[in-house]
C-alpha cells in the first residue's frame, strides 16, 4: 500500500561522514611560561645601577628579551624570544606578558591581542596554517564567544560560545559540504535544541540532538529539488516523532508529498507496531506493522469526504490545507464546495502567501544563500503581531487553543513547534474563521470570506513590517538567542507556580509584574510603570492599561518584554567602546563607513546591556528562587 519511507541523514559514533563532529586540528599550542631568568649579558640604558630604558638582554638557557625596561625589569613594550624561537611581541608589565601582544611560533602560528600574565585572556586571534580563531579567551583557552575557520577558503567554519575549548551553549557550524547546523552544543557535540541543513541532500531536520546524534523529539524534512536556479525548495516529505540515535524510533507521524499519512510505532527507521494509514483520497487502514509493511490490515476501511472538482496539482502539495475541524461547523452537503472556495482564494494569493511565510521562517536564522527553514511558532506568533491580528479581540493564547492540534499541554504554546507552509495555511485560515464568522455570516462561502478579509485587511497591508525587541533589528536576534532556552523554562516554570486554571493555561500580564517583584528586578530605572509601558506597547489601546494586565500571554510576550526591561534596567551601561568623533571628511564613503561603523557599536552597547541583564540579575535571582 504504501512504500518504505525514505531514509534520513544519521549519526552514529562510529562512522562519522563529512559532517562529523571530531576534533578539528587547528594548531591551538599551549604559551611558554616565564620562569626564574638568570641575566647573562646587558647592552642598553641603565639608572641607579639598574636596567631602565631601551636595552638588550641575553639570559642563561639562550633567551633573550630587546625592549623597554624599567627599574631593572622588562616594563613597556619589547620582543622577548624563547631559545625554542617562540617569540612575543607586545606590552610587559614588571617582567610578565600583560596588554596587547603577540605571540609567534616556528611554524608560523601566531596569537595576536590581549595577553594577562602570560596567557592569552581576553579578545584575540589565533592563526595556525589555514585554521582561524577570533574571539574571546579564558586562560589561554577559547571560552566565551568565538569564531573558527577550519580552511583557507572560510567555507567551514563554527560561530558561537566555547567553554573551555570546547564549543558549548548555542552555534553555528557549517561544514565543508555547505551542510549547516545551527542550535545548542556540549563537548563539541550538537546537543540540545538544533537545526541541521543538508543542502545537497535537500533534507532538513529541527528537534533534539544528543551526542551529536537525532535523539528525543523532532521533525525531519525531505524537501523537492529546485525546478530552476533561485526558486525555493518545495516541503516533499515530513516524518514529526521520535527518535533514537539517529533513527526514527517510537510514536511518530509521516506526511507522504502524494497526501497520505501514517500515525504510529517506529522501530530502526520502519514502521512497527501499532499504526493507521489515511490515504488523499481519505480511506483510512488501520493495524499492526512489522518491517515497513502492515500485516494484520483492518479489511473493514473507512472513508472521509473526498472533495472533487478541484485539481490538487494547482496548488501543489505544500500547499494543501487540513480545515476538517472548521468543516464540521459546515452543513454536511456545503462542505465541498467550502473547501474548494477556500482553496480558490489561496490560488490567487499563492505567491503572497510563499513570500511571507519565507520571510518570517528566515526571522533571526544564519543569513545562508538559498537557505529554506520551516517557520517556528514563535516567528508564528511574531507575524501575528505585526499585523494586529490581536487587536481582533483574541489574544495569543487563545489563537493558540484554536489551532491545538497536540494533545499535550506543554506542546500547545511551545515557541520551537516548526510549521510547514501547509499547517501555515491552515492556521490562517481557521484564525480567520473565529475573528471574522459574526462579520462575514451572511456571505455564500463562509470560509472564504474570512479568509479573504484577513488576507485583505489584515496580512498583507502589515506583514513584514517587523517590530518588537526581539527581530527588529533581526541582528539582535543572534545576541538574544543565548538566553531563549533558560527564559522558555522559567516561562513554564512560572507558569505552574501560578495554579493556572487549564493544564494549557500560561501567565497573566499582572503575574508577569508579580515575578518582577519576586526577583526583586524593580529599581529607579525599571520602575513597575515603565515595565507596564514596555507591556502595553503593542496593545489596541495602550492606555487601558488595566484590561492589559489580565490577558494570558505567549512566549514571545514573556521574552521580548524581558529584552525590553534589560534595556531600560542597565541603561546606564554604555559598553566596552568609547564614543565615536564626528568624521571630519564630507565624503560619501566615509559617512557610509561612520554610519555603520556607529550601528556596529549601538549593537555591541545593546548586547552589553542585555548579557549583563541575563547573567547578572536575571538568572541569578531566578536561580535564588530554586525555581528551575
Amino acid at each position: 500500500m504504501l512504500h518504505g519511507s525514505p531514509d534520513l541523514v544519521k549519526y552514529s559514533k562510529q562512522a562519522h561522514h563529512d559532517d562529523d563532529e571530531q576534533q578539528h586540528d587547528d594548531g591551538l599550542f599551549e604559551l611558554p611560561s616565564f620562569f626564574v631568568l638568570t641575566f647573562k649579558r646587558y647592552e642598553g640604558e641603565s639608572k641607579d645601577g639598574r636596567f631602565h630604558g631601551r636595552g638588550t638582554a641575553k639570559f642563561k638557557g639562550g633567551h633573550s628579551y630587546t625592549g623597554i625596561f624599567s627599574m631593572g625589569t622588562m616594563h613597556g613594550t619589547g620582543v622577548f624570544t624563547w631559545a625554542d624561537k617562540v617569540t612575543y611581541e607586545g606590552e610587559f608589565v614588571r617582567n610578565i606578558p600583560m596588554g596587547q601582544g603577540k605571540y609567534s611560533w616556528p611554524d608560523g602560528s601566531t596569537y595576536e591581542g590581549d595577553v594577562c600574565n602570560g596567557v592569552r585572556h581576553g579578545n584575540g586571534t589565533h592563526k595556525s596554517g589555514n585554521a582561524i580563531y577570533k574571539g574571546q579567551w579564558n586562560h589561554s583557552k577559547r571560552h566565551g564567544k568565538g569564531t573558527v575557520y577550519y580552511n583557507k577558503e572560510e567555507t567551514s567554519w563554527y560561530k558561537g560560545n566555547w567553554v573551555m575549548n570546547k564549543r558549548e551553549g548555542w552555534g553555528v557550524r557549517r561544514y565543508p559540504s555547505g551542510n549547516i547546523y545551527f542550535g545548542e552544543w556540549k563537548h563539541n557535540l550538537r546537543n540540545g535544541e538544533g537545526t541541521m541543513r543538508w543542502l545537497n541532500l535537500g533534507q532538513l531536520y529541527i528537534g533534539n540532538w544528543h551526542d551529536g546524534v537525532q535523539q528525543g523529539h523532532g521533525t525531519h524534512v525531505w524537501l523537492m529539488k529546485r525546478t530552476e536556479p533561485g526558486a525555493e525548495f518545495r516541503p516533499s516529505n515530513q516524518y514529526t516523532g521520535n527518535f533514537f540515535l539517529g533513527y526514527r524510533h517510537g510514536p511518530g507521524t509521516f506526511y507522504y508529498a502524494g497526501g497520505a499519512i501514517y500515525e504510529g510505532g517506529w522501530q530502526d527507521n520502519k514502521k512497527h507496531g501499532k499504526g493507521k494509514v489515511t490515504l488523499k483520497d481519505g480511506y483510512v487502514f488501520q493495524g499492526q506493522f512489522l518491517n515497513d509493511k502492515m500485516v494484520t490490515p483492518n479489511m473493514t476501511a473507512n472513508q472521509a469526504p473526498v472533495l472533487h472538482g478541484m485539481d490538487e496539482s494547482s496548488l501543489g502539495p505544500d500547499m494543501t490545507v487540513n480545515i476538517d475541524v472548521l468543516l464540521e461547523e459546515i452543513p454536511e452537503k456545503k462542505r465541498d464546495i467550502e473547501h474548494k472556495q477556500v482553496r480558490f482564494v489561496l490560488l490567487r494569493h499563492k505567491t503572497e502567501l510563499r513570500s511571507i511565510y519565507r520571510f518570517y521562517s528566515r526571522l533571526g536564522q544564519p543569513q545562508i544563500p538559498g537557505g529554506a527553514f520551516l517557520l517556528s511558532r514563535m516567528q508564528l506568533w511574531r507575524m501575528l503581531k505585526d499585523c494586529y491580528v490581536h487587536h481582533r479581540g483574541v489574544t495569543l493564547v487563545e489563537i493558540d487553543l484554536y489551532l491545538r492540534d497536540n494533545p499535550d499541554p506543554a506542546e500547545v504554546h511551545s515557541p520551537f513547534t516548526p510549521i510547514m507552509l501547509s499547517r501555515f495555511l491552515s492556521c490562517l485560515v481557521i484564525i480567520a474563521y473565529y475573528i471574522y464568522r459574526n462579520d462575514t455570516e451572511s456571505s455564500t462561502h463562509l470560509l472564504a470570506a474570512c479568509f479573504s478579509k484577513l488576507l485583505v485587511d489584515d496580512i498583507f497591508p502589515n506583514a513584514k513590517n517587523v517590530k518588537g525587541f526581539l527581530f527588529n533589528p533581526p541582528e539582535r536576534t543572534i545576541v538574544a538567542v543565548d538566553f531563549l532556552t533558560k527564559s522558555w523554562k522559567v516561562f513554564q516554570a512560572y507558569s505552574r507556580v501560578n495554579k493556572a486554571p487549564r493544564d494549557d493555561s500560561t501567565m497573566t500580564n499582572r503575574q508577569l509584574l508579580w515575578m518582577y517583584e519576586d526577583l526583586k528586578l524593580y529599581d529607579s530605572n525599571l520602575t513597575i510603570v515603565r515595565v507596564i509601558e514596555i507591556i502595553c506597547a503593542e496593545a489596541l489601546d495602550p492606555g487601558n492599561r488595566s484590561a492589559c494586565m489580565e490577558f494570558e500571554i505567549v512566549f514571545l510576550e514573556f521574552f521580548e518584554v524581558l529584552l525590553g526591561c534589560g534595556e531600560v534596567k542597565c541603561q546606564q551601561m554604555t559598553g566596552p567602546y568609547p564614543k565615536l568623533r564626528p568624521s571630519r571628511s564630507s565624503s560619501a564613503l566615509a559617512r557610509q563607513w561612520q554610519q555603520t561603523l556607529s550601528q556596529d557599536r549601538e549593537l555591541d552597547a545593546w548586547s552589553h546591556k542585555i548579557r549583563h541583564f541575563f547573567n547578572h540579575m536575571f538568572f541569578p535571582a531566578v536561580d535564588l528562587l530554586h525555581l528551575l
